[in-house]
């Protein structure tokens, strides 16, 4: 399901999250001191969030010395973890130099302003029930009724500690209410954290089967499915960029009868209507981008085991392993290259209600491939185009958004992949178990916070050409 914020809250989301940062030095390289040593660390502008989670972020403490070549590199890549915290609109950082000690060390004080972030942030929820834009356009003519509504509510620093509360109520085309609480350090050594969540969703219109690898529905008057899911989920920071995720989720499944009759293959046949199981997961991730929300630079590495049916409740037994990597390459004159590989890998003979399936290739977007294993190789190039700044007045309220970046990216991709399809499921257009391929152009527009806007026209091997737009860089 593909959230689409409604228009004015996303602007408004957009204004509060501006991020903007730069250093600033005296003399660190003109100098023939060839030792720096960091004397204090003052951190200003932290009104609400307490001032060990921004030194979580630094790589240097007071008292170290490092060679001053390095303190700049450091100071930059500490810049951008403290950005990619989502606490602050600005980061400034200021290296002052003292008087040396002698000859070849030399004391700084390193100062760090912060502006914060508004942390509440309400919204008005307006979005597609379907897939991505071009399924619901093209599959389902762009029918209003498949439209989401709702509201939401987040708290995004809590008690000052980077702790994240989260709630959202959905009518529409479904009914949910979503509820989440999300500790990131429990610890002085800040390493572990928790995460709860409650989810309820009740559905009156139920996907129950494909056809064609287009997603067949059916409506009713009565809740065809109501499904509860509860987790906990335990968070280890390794390191600044490796993170460590174990999930034990419980999910209850409740389906009316009718689904049975339309795809006895829905639950299979040694579930019945009801349905309790137990799942396990753990998540590897190590993530080394410049920015998480556009990134040009730097790679990802995420890995993912997922077992549902523990034994303990319930008959499921699914397997599932994914591996994403993803790298960014900052070429010469504006240009850039990226490159994702993924890959996933499940348990073959399962009710349909658990299958996998691939829409991520584009120019398939329409398109639902089942199958319990697939590979993807996407390839982009891309050129800044435009790059410009618009600045307002620095009024003391609206600080936050005095400057404004519009950036355009022309790129050009070619994606392929491969799906093995389950053996139960339709196999009308050969698009499982085949080698897929699409290539095209776009336009990426990057404004605030590096949020992304994209347009593609794509051609697959199909020989039928799409247009997509969706909100979010493609990773």
């Amino acid at each position: 399901m593909i959230s689409k914020k409604y228009f004015l809250t996303f602007i408004l989301i957009l204004t509060i999250f501006f991020s903007e940062s730069s250093i600033k030095q005296d003399s660190v390289l003109n100098n023939t001191i060839s030792k720096v040593i960091i004397n204090k660390i003052n951190i200003n502008g932290n009104k609400k969030t307490k001032k060990n989670i921004i030194t979580r972020e630094l790589s240097f403490k007071e008292g170290q010395e490092f060679d001053k070549e390095k303190i700049l590199s450091m100071i930059n890549e500490d810049k951008r973890k403290i950005i990619n915290t989502n606490l602050f609109n600005e980061v400034n950082i200021n290296i002052k130099l003292l008087l040396p000690d002698n000859k070849e060390s030399q004391k700084a004080d390193i100062d760090i302003d912060v502006i914060e972030s508004f942390y509440w942030i309400p919204s008005i929820l307006f979005e597609l029930s379907d897939r991505n834009f071009n399924d619901w356009w093209q599959n389902f003519d762009h029918d209003l009724n498949r439209i989401n509504y709702g509201l939401g509510l987040t708290q995004y620093n809590l008690t000052g500690k980077s702790d994240e509360f989260e709630t959202t109520f959905r009518l529409g085309f479904i009914k949910e209410f979503y509820v989440s609480y999300y500790i990131p350090y429990l610890s002085k050594k800040q390493k572990g954290g928790l995460k709860f969540n409650i989810n309820y969703i009740n559905y009156n219109h139920l996907e129950f089967n494909t056809e064609n690898y287009i997603p067949l529905f059916y409506k009713s008057k009565n809740s065809l499915k109501k499904h509860l899911i509860t987790s906990v989920e335990y968070s280890h920071r390794e390191s600044f960029y490796n993170y460590h995720f174990f999930e034990l989720k419980h999910n209850n499944i409740n389906l009316n009868d009718s689904i049975f009759i339309l795809n006895t293959n829905y639950f299979s046949e040694i579930i019945n209507s009801d349905l309790d199981y137990l799942s396990l997961s753990y998540e590897f991730d190590r993530d080394f981008r410049d920015f998480k929300n556009y990134p040009l630079e730097g790679f990802r590495l995420n890995v993912n085991i997922e077992k549902d049916g523990l034994g303990i409740l319930g008959k499921l037994n699914k397997l599932k392993f994914r591996i994403y990597y993803s790298n960014y390459i900052k070429l010469k004159n504006n240009n850039y290259y990226s490159f994702n590989l993924s890959s996933m890998i499940s348990s073959k003979n399962q009710p349909y209600f658990i299958y996998e399936y691939t829409d991520n290739l584009r120019g398939y977007e329409k398109y639902l491939i089942h199958g319990h294993s697939n590979i993807i190789f996407k390839n982009t190039f891309k050129k800044q185009m435009i790059a410009t700044t618009i600045s307002r007045n620095n009024d003391n309220y609206f600080r936050r958004i005095k400057n404004i970046p519009f950036k355009i990216y022309g790129k050009v991709f070619f994606d392929s992949g491969y799906v093995w399809k389950y053996d139960l499921s339709q196999n009308n257009l050969n698009l499982s178990n085949t080698y897929l391929y699409s290539y095209g152009i776009g336009f990426d527009f990057v404004t605030i916070k590096n949020l992304s806007f994209s347009s593609e026209i794509s051609r697959n091997n199909q020989k039928i050409y799409n247009i997509s737009f969706k909100v979010g860089a493609d990773f």
